[in-house]
């Protein structure tokens, strides 16, 4: 059974690999067997993962579609069984009435529109292989409607419903399509997010461990495990789905 976890021989593709959950998420792959092309905007991060794993690197903003789509081709023309797409940004903590219709783009450009343009880069080889995972990275934020994260939590639940949507369109071509929704992870992204909030580091995060039943925040070794699991034939017969790996903050029925 635990063959079905590894990725020998597979070639995937993990989006902001630079750090945080991308980094781990690449790491983990690698260990399972995997060849990871690490996609980042910042080239020298995305370098330094690529050399720890063995894999290779590219620098690509992923809310250029034609840069996504040079990078990634590339890569794909030997083919490509999983597409993580992990890169993102966070909101800019405003109100409602006072969001910012250009800072609304620029995070919905590479949280939803970055996340599409990887999609439709490595759909005509998953296609013609009849095969592939695409696990997408959304967040609790599609549950918890909360204040002044707007332009963060539309633009995951936009990912979210692109998730099933896809799953339903390329099911009878072999893809799977799901997403992990992970609870409070504190990584350089989410930190910076919180600003002010995370003048007492320790506080911050006792109040966010409370916040779920197992009584701590996540980490990016959690989540990088669930999209393994997604990426692996251990999930052969699951798609369309949100994997909320949250400590059971949220519980949706």
């Amino acid at each position: 059974m635990i063959d079905r976890l590894s990725l020998s021989g597979r070639r995937a593709i993990v989006t902001g690999a630079g750090a945080g959950l991308g980094r781990a998420t690449a790491t983990l792959f690698a260990e399972a067997g995997a060849h990871v092309l690490c996609v980042d905007r910042d080239a020298g991060a995305a370098g330094e993962t690529a050399s720890a794993i063995g894999g290779c690197f590219a620098a690509v903003d992923v809310a250029d579609r034609m840069s996504v789509q040079k990078a990634l081709a590339s890569f794909a023309t030997g083919g490509v069984d999983i597409l993580a797409n992990i890169a993102g940004v966070a909101s800019s903590g405003e109100r409602v009435e006072d969001m910012d219709p250009a800072r609304f783009e620029a995070i919905f450009a590479i949280n939803f529109k970055g996340t599409l343009n990887c999609i439709q880069a490595v759909l005509p080889s998953m296609t013609a292989a009849r095969r592939g995972a695409i696990i997408n990275m959304v967040s609790s934020a599609i549950d918890l409607a909360i204040p002044t994260n707007a332009s963060y939590s539309i633009s995951k639940a936009a990912v979210a419903m692109l998730t099933k949507v896809l799953a339903n369109e390329v099911g009878a071509d072999g893809i799977r399509v799901n997403a992990v929704a992970p609870g409070f992870v504190p990584t350089g992204l989410s930190m910076e997010a919180a600003g002010p909030a995370v003048a007492d580091r320790a506080a911050y995060l006792e109040r966010w461990s409370k916040s779920a039943p197992l009584g701590r925040v996540g980490t990016p070794e959690d989540i990088a495990h669930q999209c393994l699991y997604l990426a692996s034939d251990a999930s052969a017969f699951v798609t369309g789905q949100i994997l909320r790996a949250n400590g059971g903050m949220t519980m949706p029925w």
